[in-house]
């Protein structure tokens, strides 16, 4: 509860209306994404793929993707003298554990960075922006959906291979994917809007309609979110609030944790839909049984990579 005012004084017209306007401009920032921040962690994500305190499992996580683990060609790069492989495991599922190795040419190499490594994807995306993260071994790629919008972010764990190529301008064919953070069956098939363009036209014509009536007699809008596909900013720069509707569900595993991936479309009315595959622990999940053609609202942290060259079997 927020505290009271010391102004005794009885609200007025025009502090109700700035408080609209603060309200509204509040809500315009976030569905902006601003006010956002990089936060560059990934606890969360090895939080719900893993059910545990990251900080106690790296160690066994790091051992598990060394010993057991594969590549791929499309995976390993040189800078100057230096070789860095992507070793990740398991090798047979499309959600895996990964473990960056690097070292120079003929010696030891030596883990420096793990990361959720999750299949996307492809999409047609041109690049908008890229901020690196401290450790130089992953970044968040900002990327343009629609001429004039903002970007959208994504990590890329694989920015050591990519970031030569991620040229503002420049359209590449991404991998892009999404691990939820929170789901739910969608609950409401309607939204209440009281404010905003949307709202101001839609009360002009009440007003109209209802000739004697004023302004605070305009009741809410109510619009059907039935069957939306929205995705707007969260928290963090790569974070998302989204409602869509399963178009598929498959059965994954990283190692004792069940994970359903969810395929979604998000459609666009000047460039082609945005294809997305969510991918949700069991203990995200709780006892939802997500299925094909269920509306969800998820809270969602995406992931993405230009797509690799070859696509054959881990080494």
């Amino acid at each position: 509860m927020s505290k009271k005012s010391k102004n005794t004084e009885p609200e007025t017209a025009e502090n109700n209306d700035s408080a609209e306007a603060r309200a509204h401009k509040e809500a315009q920032a976030a569905a902006e994404g601003k006010n956002r921040m990089h936060y560059e962690g990934l606890g969360d994500a090895w939080a719900v793929l893993t059910g545990q305190n990251p900080a106690a499992i790296m160690d066994q996580i790091v051992s598990t993707v060394l010993h057991e683990g594969g590549t791929r060609p499309s995976w390993q790069w040189k800078r100057g003298s230096t070789d860095h492989i992507l070793m990740a495991w398991p090798q047979d599922q499309p959600l895996r554990a990964s473990v960056l190795v690097t070292g120079e040419e003929g010696e030891k190499l030596t883990p420096i960075s793990a990361a959720p490594l999750l299949d996307g994807l492809p999409n047609d995306l041109m690049v908008d922006g890229v901020h690196p993260w401290e450790n130089g071994m992953g970044a968040n790629v900002a990327v343009s959906m629609i001429e004039g919008k903002n970007p959208m972010w994504f990590f890329d764990p694989l920015y050591g291979r990519d970031r030569t190529d991620l040229t503002p301008g420049v359209t590449h064919t991404f991998l892009v994917a999404g691990l939820a953070f929170a789901i739910r069956k969608a609950l409401l098939d309607q939204m209440t809007i009281t404010q905003g363009p949307q709202y101001e036209a839609y009360a002009e014509q009440w007003l109209e309609a209802n000739p004697g009536k004023g302004r605070l007699d305009v009741p809410p809008l109510q619009v059907d979110v039935s069957d939306r596909h929205m995705i707007m900013p969260g928290r963090n720069f790569c974070e998302y609030q989204m409602r869509a509707v399963i178009e598929e569900v498959q059965d994954c595993q990283l190692e004792k944790m069940p994970v359903k991936a969810l395929y979604l479309t998000f459609p666009f009315e000047n460039r082609q839909p945005m294809r997305l595959v969510i991918y949700a622990s069991k203990m995200v999940l709780g006892d939802l049984e997500p299925e094909a053609g269920q509306a969800i609202d998820a809270y969602i942290w995406l992931q993405g990579r230009i797509i690799d060259i070859d696509e054959g079997p881990q080494q």
